[in-house]
């Protein structure tokens, strides 16, 4: 959880799937008017940092697909029902690379070899063999490669 991403820096936004909604670590990894989404843990009961939220104008909102309205669901599933029967909607692979890397995963994009995202980190810490999917992280840990997106750089 949040004690685990200490060392990524400050995010603009933080989504809690996890259900332990703990705020006062999860805050402090926020950027100036940062967001938490929780999208787990209804029964829990966190802390609320109010002080670290209002002083650094950040925001916390939850969500839950139980209060979507049948016409919601009905226009989320018509945009997104022919994606996956073509297959486009898949878990994307996530390589993590440092920035050491950049040039090779840049020549890579180019060259078509990319498929999911390439992930340059700045923490030095992070093992560049770690090829799972981090859903989220990629506009929180420095410059995002994406065969759609090309090169965006992120805080």
């Amino acid at each position: 959880m949040p004690a685990k991403l200490a060392w990524v820096g400050p995010v603009d936004l933080f989504v809690d799937t996890s259900g332990r909604n703990d705020l006062e670590a999860a805050v402090r990894l926020l950027t100036w008017r940062g967001r938490i989404v929780l999208l787990a843990g209804a029964r829990s009961r966190p802390v609320l940092p109010a002080r670290e939220l209002c002083m650094h104008d950040r925001s916390v909102v939850g969500f839950v697909i139980s209060n979507a309205t049948v016409a919601d669901l009905a226009a989320a599933a018509a945009a997104l029902n022919p994606r996956f029967a073509a297959g486009g909607l898949r878990p994307r692979r996530v390589e993590h690379r440092t920035l050491v890397d950049a040039a090779e995963a840049h020549r890579r994009l180019e060259d078509g070899e990319v498929r999911g995202r390439v992930v340059l980190l700045t923490a030095p810490q992070v093992s560049t063999s770690d090829t799972t999917g981090c859903p989220g992280a990629q506009s929180t840990l420095g410059i995002t490669v994406d065969p759609g997106d090309h090169i965006r750089a992120t805080p």
